[in-house]
């Protein structure tokens, strides 16, 4: 144990002390007359302790004591191991024990330590910053049992083939994956196996606009149900856009492409190179027009353009200045396919980063049974670029980045055809579909919400985000209840906002200044999708760990204030000496 004199208010020392020396020199200065005489010494002896004493009350000493043993604290959160715990323990055998409750403060000032150890599943990702500022080792768990990653898109139209995947660790022998409509019926299913861990994809189409809630069943052998989780679905009509693609030749990539926009109700217009200054025109779903040299005119009516790569690159400059301003203005979108020069142009309008790699076969995350070709790179994560298909370690296959109003987007995807050729037409449609939709809003929206998954918790924090030219939003949700949000530092915007919903199934919020953007999410039991949520939980401990260095060993203080009685008391006797003594020479 090491004690020392502190002082609480140290910040002040030097103002005080200053202050202090003036008084007692201008004290000394009153009372000059009577300089060598013997009450003149004893007076200033005396104002000197007074002053003195006023100062220390001033600055409210206090005793610091270094605690040189350092406190360690188990903090238990859900799933931990009783073992380890006991482990622990007679490693550290004056390790305390501390339960960790989701959404309060994990630690008071009083008890302070200076290593946690945790155990079990993990602290919530929106907890994590409470430990910012102590030397942390996550211990952590095994991967829950049962699915750990299910993704889809919560938001599709009417006539698009609706993909479900999945990641199920430890899956049981006999027992059966069920994806069931709002009514109750079976729409798809998948057998599970023995296996540490099986990937899973579900299908079904969509015939009728609304907001859906399927089901995702769990049966044993003898039909019996295990367990039921909610996939909230969003379906809207579709949009029939119009779209002009542009090749320097004919190539099967359009050929299969331009066949699947016109099935989808699409206005299309064809237009490939045949010799030089010479071009074939084809159209479908629209009427006749001539499209030459690009120009902000004949661009007006179009929500997207397709180009290849060589094409763009030599676009002359006036329509190339034609189109990056109808990009800008307009919102238009443009899509550039791939070549292999592509990957190594990185200036100007429509240039990307790249990251070259060996692979040129990959898996996407929603299409994870199904081998597609790609180049040699994968798409470098950059600021401002958005994500459109990638894989499960995290590189970008397609993305797109804000241009002014609109959006410029590629791939590094190449022969998507051969998905048709081999019998993967759905996969095909789902690929491009998401490629379009995620491209060509021309439409520039007044407001548009951005979530990570549409499926919030009760009591739970939702994190979502919203991107919007008004410029002091007001956000409201269906109680009319307002919810605090907060502008991007970078994108004025962008505005980003935490809610936390009070009541189960379909909730909305919506802007003030426009109610006619509204955002739905569902509200689901926190024993909904329990094995993914613990997994995610497991994913940021290890995440958030690994890269936060850790803090070396410090030592406990203990401040306790020392009473201050007897320098009110001297501070007393000395006045009141100063104050009596020139009365007791006059008597």
């Amino acid at each position: 144990m090491i004690d020392q004199i502190t002082f609480l208010n140290e910040g002040w020392i030097w103002q005080i002390g200053i202050g202090a020396i003036v008084l007692w020199f201008v004290f000394g200065w009153k009372e000059w007359p009577q300089f060598g005489k013997r009450r003149f010494w004893v007076k200033i002896v005396i104002a000197f302790f007074a002053i003195t004493s006023l100062a220390i009350i001033a600055l409210k000493p206090a005793i610091s004591t270094t605690n040189n043993t350092t406190a360690k604290i188990a903090l238990l959160t859900e799933g931990y191991n009783k073992e380890q715990l006991d482990s622990l323990e007679k490693i550290h055998k004056k390790l305390k024990k501390h339960k960790y409750k989701a959404n309060h403060p994990i630690f008071d000032d009083i008890n302070t330590p200076d290593s946690v150890f945790i155990l079990g599943y993990g602290v919530k990702p929106y907890d994590l910053w409470q430990l910012d500022d102590y030397n942390v080792n996550y211990l952590g768990r095994n991967t829950p049992t049962g699915i750990v990653r299910f993704k889809y898109d919560y938001k599709n139209t009417v006539g698009e083939h609706q993909i479900f995947t999945g990641l199920y660790i430890n899956p049981q022998k006999g027992n059966k994956l069920v994806l069931e409509g709002p009514g109750g019926a079976g729409l798809d299913s998948v057998s599970l196996v023995v296996e540490e861990q099986q990937k899973f994809q579900l299908t079904t189409n969509l015939n009728v606009k609304g907001n859906y809630l399927f089901s995702l069943v769990e049966k044993d052998s003898l039909g019996k149900t295990l367990s039921t989780d909610p996939i909230p679905l969003v379906v809207e009509d579709p949009t029939p856009l119009k779209i002009v693609v542009v090749n320097g030749f004919p190539t099967f990539e359009t050929k299969y492409l331009k066949n699947y926009l016109a099935e989808m109700g699409h206005q299309v217009l064809v237009r490939s190179q045949i010799t030089k200054g010479r071009y074939k025109f084809e159209y479908f779903n629209m009427e006749r027009m001539p499209l030459g040299a690009f120009s902000k005119k004949n661009l007006e009516s179009f929500d997207l353009v397709i180009i290849d790569a060589n094409s763009f690159k030599n676009l002359g400059r006036k329509s190339r200045t034609a189109l990056e301003n109808s990009v800008k203005e307009n919102g238009l979108g443009v899509f550039i396919q791939p070549d292999l020069g592509f990957f190594r142009s990185s200036k100007g309008f429509g240039a990307f980063d790249f990251i070259s790699e060996k692979k040129t076969e990959i898996r996407l995350d929603d299409q994870a049974k199904i081998k597609l070709s790609k180049y040699a790179f994968v798409l470098k994560d950059k600021f401002l670029l958005q994500h459109i298909h990638t894989k499960s370690n995290s590189k970008i296959i397609s993305g797109y980045k804000h241009i002014g109003k609109g959006k410029i987007g590629t791939t590094v995807l190449e022969n998507t055809y051969e998905l048709v050729l081999d019998g993967h037409t759905a996969a095909y449609q789902q690929i491009w579909s998401k490629l379009i939709n995620s491209i060509s809003s021309k439409e520039t929206l007044s407001v548009e919400w951005g979530v990570a998954s549409i499926i919030a918790y009760k009591d739970h924090p939702f994190k979502f985000d919203v991107r919007t030219s008004i410029s002091k939003p007001i956000i409201k949700t269906n109680k009319k209840h307002n919810v605090s949000i907060r502008r991007d530092i970078d994108l004025l915007n962008l505005w980003k906002g935490v809610t936390y919903p009070r009541d189960f199934g379909w909730n909305t919020q919506f802007l003030e200044q426009d109610t006619t953007k509204i955002f739905e999410y569902f509200v689901a039991d926190t024993s909904h999708w329990r094995s993914q949520a613990l997994y995610k939980t497991i994913e940021e401990n290890k995440r958030y760990y690994k890269k936060s260095r850790k803090k070396e060993s410090t030592q406990n203080h203990t401040v306790r204030p020392i009473p201050l009685l007897g320098f009110y008391l001297l501070f007393l006797l000395c006045t009141g000496y100063l104050w009596l003594e020139p009365k007791l020479l006059k008597l």
